[in-house]
């Protein structure tokens, strides 16, 4: 009898190590976001309004100007004081956008990890945050014109950045 019960607790134990095996749909990766072909036709500048470019900036804005050029879409957002502006800007990379981050991340002097998929860096004239997001890679940077001011608060800035990047991130 004690011979039976072993054989009962070995094919017990057998069956739920082979009910653990198999595809677990409740840990399979999530499906990439395939979102290149909203590079064809995004306004990086309206990627954010006015009140999310006045708190990245940390004062009013005096205007909007988008620079797109063949490799990227872009914008750029002045201050009203005339000393800095945030430059925005959305790439379709010829790499995986996750790829293409890394490769900006290892070539940033003192670059700071923000999560899986995002970077940070700042000195005393700029900062920026990057990230990807599906197939694009998006840019948001702080930076002072020649000779106007430092950054005082780097990790500030990168916070407000990084606010920034969120929020135009849910709309491309």
């Amino acid at each position: 009898m004690t011979l039976t019960v072993r054989r009962v607790l070995l094919l017990a134990g057998t069956m739920l190590v082979l009910a653990g095996c198999g595809e677990d749909k409740a840990t399979a990766p999530p499906e990439a976001k395939s979102n290149a072909g909203a590079y064809d036709h995004v306004d990086v500048c309206s990627l954010a309004s006015d009140e999310q470019y006045k708190a990245a900036l940390g004062e009013s804005l005096a205007g909007k100007e988008r620079r797109d050029t063949d490799s990227l879409k872009a914008c750029a957002v002045d201050g009203s004081s005339g000393a800095f502006y945030i430059f925005l800007s959305v790439m379709r990379p010829s790499m995986a956008a996750a790829e293409q981050v890394a490769f900006d991340k290892a070539a940033a002097k003192d670059a700071k990890g923000v999560d899986a998929t995002t970077f940070s860096f700042f000195d005393d004239s700029q900062a920026y945050v990057e990230t990807y997001d599906g197939d694009l890679v998006l840019r948001a940077s702080f930076v002072y014109y020649v000779d106007s001011g430092k950054i005082t608060d780097g990790p500030g800035t990168v916070n407000r950045l990084h606010t920034l990047l969120g929020q135009m991130t849910q709309k491309v």
